[in-house]
């Protein structure tokens, strides 16, 4: 399945309603997704004035067409501007990376629990993931679908990690990285320093000793240029607050 498939499937996305698919051209792809299609929606009818990033959206084919998906998940931005986990059986989950602020929405789950309640009983399955803190950007078109397994297609975005882009993250990984982030953060140290480099923080270090900073940091040290480490820090959650 495509990532327009899954976001229709997944968000029960209602028709395109301001005008009907047309025969295309012999030989067109979709300008997102880049099936083959016979009849779609020309992207200039479904785009606006505010339309931002033509050639990066369309793959340079402003003047294109789209398929019925992809159509439909470009016109109802705003339910497609979300952080989200959404699996090929209809399932989606609209997480939070707050577990304060999900435990107040029992209908949205906090990362953190999530990436673990999903593993490993929906290993196998294709799914869409959108981890990001921005809710107004179109993101989707930039992702990619994926299995979740040892090779999972992830999209990350997050303005204060300067991060913006599709990874492939090994789920057991992440998880096991997870869990290493989220016992030196119950422990005090802030994700600034986590990333960074936990030396830097002195108070902490003198709090925790000498002896367990070092294998803490060495431990993270080889995590930090894996792709899992990001994702992992940014959905981290103290311990205490489970």
């Amino acid at each position: 399945m495509t990532v327009p498939d899954l976001l229709v499937r997944g968000l029960d996305l209602p028709p395109v309603d301001t005008t009907e698919p047309v025969a295309v051209p012999a030989g067109p792809t979709c300008a997102i997704t880049g099936q083959s299609i016979v009849e779609g929606y020309p992207i200039q009818t479904l785009c606006s004035d505010a339309t931002a990033e033509y050639l990066d959206t369309f793959r340079g084919q402003p003047c294109g067409y789209l398929g019925e998906a992809a159509s439909r998940a470009f016109r109802w931005q705003r339910q497609t501007s979300l952080a989200a986990m959404i699996f090929a059986d209809g399932t989606c989950y609209r997480p939070l990376i707050s577990r304060t602020s999900a435990a107040q929405d029992p209908a949205r789950p906090c990362w953190s629990d999530l990436v673990r309640a999903v593993w490993p009983e929906r290993r196998g399955e294709e799914c869409l993931i959108l981890l990001t803190t921005e809710m107004k950007k179109r993101l989707w078109p930039r992702a990619r679908a994926g299995v979740l397994g040892s090779a999972t297609a992830l999209y990350l975005y997050d303005a204060s990690y300067s991060v913006a882009e599709s990874r492939v993250v090994d789920w057991p990984a992440l998880l096991e990285c997870l869990d290493l982030v989220e016992e030196v953060y119950t422990a005090g140290f802030v994700k600034d320093r986590i990333r960074h480099g936990l030396w830097s923080y002195h108070r902490m270090v003198e709090v925790v000793g000498i002896a367990q900073s070092a294998c803490w940091e060495r431990a993270l040290a080889g995590w930090r240029a894996r792709p899992e480490f990001l994702s992992a820090l940014l959905i981290a959650q103290k311990q205490e607050e489970s």
